[in-house]
């Protein structure tokens, strides 16, 4: 082994040892050959150079310029070839680098032929060779406010072709995943956990949907979303409604309601007030599958019966399950009100499932189907602009059907936002067909998992209808009329189920999670008091100083017994202080030094997480008195 690969393997070992052995044993089955052209070092590879032929370092410094660099970046760098771009982003970046390079053959050869030990040493630089790897560097450096910047030369896109598409695809895939999640977790932990408290008189008078497990055994589910193929199978739905069991999700229900159907469940998890989707529509003969946390205002439709799907992979639900004592095991979520609805249907035992509308993509201008609740919406080609766009065809009747909201002006702007996030997000997918397909970005990210999905349960058999949409591995693609040929099971429509909880238990538990807030009030007052001293003595000496450094020890230890070891043991004060603690922690891990300036921005932000925790876990505790009394 050459001391060179010795020496950056060593590195690497640090960081990804598994990559590190895998190199050690790695045979080169085509070596790069290294030529010298201008004065400059160069890979040839495949017939192709790795970097620019004229001035390999010119075009990595060009490249690296492009790139916004801040103490948050991410620095994506697809291919290594001899290093130049990896090591000016390693040399320059304020933020993370990440350098991803799928090619063992290239990676073994530059590391016999170039010394990237101190590049690979830094705190800041990562390497990967394999999607999985770098997916998890990119979630552990991401935030709300950064997405990774894909840094690349020419000819390892050339080198890479249709592969390098796919890649790009794939990292967007990944990136809006954690963004969506990340978001969800940061804005949503809090107001879902007031609501779930709020949703408690009504959750102690529902089912867990596993209570009647199996209870449609070998029967056929069809799942109806509202993509535009809904509009070419309704008349097949009807013809076999009575041999199906049939589940709708809360944007279909109109569609499906204008054609007298009545599914026997509906699905919607939405926490903002959806209401508008089923307003005015008889539920009486129509079961409803909801999570812990959906709108209180859902409840005010009429339904014949709720059942509860608490979503394992959802923390906010852990806390009504322990609350209630009850096993969410076997509840998924991934987002989407069609994969909850497909569990549902795979909890009931069907052994059919069929997706009906579950198009994940625009067709022919349409993003939903002409009855649904968004049926306003269209994407039309922009030919002044060689862009799609996607437009309210009557914009007031979108805004309406889109909020709830009394203010006009509130559902403008609502409706404003939602069209510029869905044309910001505009994304495209490979089609049944085999072409390319518009679509949304969150559609196209819930594609994997629905693909998935078949193969975390492949006992069922899984038909796809839309034959125009997006492909989706594991589905067959099928006529609606031809996967319901010769179905005529008889389906019974009354479930009876006994499930009761115990009341008085889960009453104990709200207090007792109530009581075990009170404590944690003396913590924060005390990390309040240190940054109190740190700010006086900032202030006095204008620089860091030892009582400063000594306070500052205690202040971040304090926290992080709070926000770690607390936390893990009170997961209702885990989820009040989540979006804080995700702001701050983010601070902290791009701070690179102590100034009086970070020092400053660190304690406020520890100041800003101690007081939003006791303003919160007084509203927490206030409304958990009131839902007390309540049930």
């Amino acid at each position: 082994m050459s001391n060179l690969l010795e020496k950056n393997l060593n590195a690497l070992r640090e960081k990804n040892s598994e990559l590190a052995n895998r190199l050690l044993a790695h045979i080169p089955m085509e070596i790069p050959q290294l030529v010298q052209q201008n004065g400059s070092y160069n890979l040839i590879y495949k017939g192709k150079h790795l970097h620019n032929a004229q001035s390999p370092l010119g075009e990595a410094k060009e490249i690296f310029s492009m790139a916004e660099n801040k103490p948050d970046a991410i620095h994506l760098v697809y291919g290594l070839g001899l290093g130049y771009l990896f090591q000016v982003a390693s040399v320059n970046s304020k933020g993370t680098v990440i350098l991803y390079e799928p090619d063992l053959n290239i990676l073994k050869t530059a590391f016999m032929l170039v010394d990237f030990s101190n590049d690979i040493s830094k705190k800041n630089v990562f390497i990967s060779d394999n999607l999985e790897t770098t997916s998890e560097y990119i979630h552990r450096f991401s935030n709300t406010k950064n997405t990774p910047l894909l840094l690349s030369t020419l000819e390892n896109r050339e080198l890479a072709g249709a592969k390098f598409d796919e890649l790009v695809s794939e990292l967007q895939r990944i990136v809006g995943m954690f963004s969506l999640d990340l978001k969800y977790t940061q804005e949503k932990f809090y107001p879902l956990l007031k609501m779930t408290i709020e949703n408690i008189p009504y959750l102690v008078k529902q089912t867990p949907l596993a209570e009647i497990k199996n209870y449609y055994q070998g029967k056929t589910a069809v799942v109806v979303s509202a993509g535009p193929t809904l509009d070419r199978n309704i008349e097949t739905i009807k013809k076999y409604r009575d041999n199906i069991v049939l589940f709708v999700v809360g944007t279909a229900m109109k569609a499906i309601a204008a054609h007298d159907i009545k599914p026997d469940f509906l699905c919607i998890i939405e926490s903002y007030d959806s209401y508008k989707q089923i307003e005015g529509i008889d539920l009486s003969e129509t079961n409803f599958i909801t999570e812990p946390f959906s709108n209180p205002n859902l409840y005010k439709a009429n339904f014949k019966k709720v059942f509860t799907h608490i979503s394992n992979n959802l923390p906010i639900n852990d806390f009504w399950s322990e609350i209630s004592n009850t096993d969410n095991s076997q509840y998924l979520s991934k987002g989407t009100v069609s994969y909850t609805a497909l569990n549902s249907a795979r909890i009931l035992g069907c052994s059919k499932i069929i997706l009906v509308g579950q198009d994940l993509a625009y067709i022919e201008g349409q993003c939903y189907s002409k009855d649904s609740a968004y049926k306003d919406l269209e994407c039309k080609y922009n030919k002044e602009t060689n862009k799609w766009e996607i437009t309210a065809k009557d914009f007031e009747a979108f805004a309406n059907a889109l909020s709830n909201h009394p203010d006009a002006e509130v559902r403008k702007n609502t409706a404003l936002d939602r069209l510029k996030n869905l044309n910001s997000a505009l994304y495209y997918v490979k089609g049944i067909n085999g072409d390319m397909i518009p679509t949304e970005s969150v559609y196209a990210a819930f594609i994997k998992p629905l693909e998935e999905y078949t193969k975390l349960y492949p006992s069922a058999e899984y038909i796809n209808t839309s034959l125009v949409g997006a492909q989706i591995n594991g589905f067959k693609n099928i006529p609606l009329e031809e996967a319901l040929a010769g179905c005529n099971d008889n389906v019974e429509r009354n479930i009876d189920t006994k499930f009761e909880y115990n009341i008085e238990h889960i009453k104990d538990n709200l207090f007792k999670s109530k009581e075990e807030l009170k404590p944690i009030l003396m913590f924060t007052d005390g990390l309040k008091q240190t940054v109190k001293s740190i700010h006086n003595n900032i202030n006095r000496y204008r620089e860091i100083n030892a009582a400063i450094l000594k306070d500052l020890k205690k202040l971040t230890t304090g926290y992080y017994a709070l926000s770690v070891d607390i936390s893990k043991k009170n997961k209702l004060f885990d989820f009040i202080t989540t979006s804080e603690r995700i702001d701050l922690e983010h601070e902290m891990k791009i701070t690179k030094q102590l100034t009086v300036a970070t020092v400053t921005l660190i304690t406020d932000k520890i100041n800003n997480y101690c007081t939003e925790a006791e303003k919160k876990i007084k509203e927490i505790s206030e409304l958990i008195e009131k839902i007390l009394g309540e049930i």
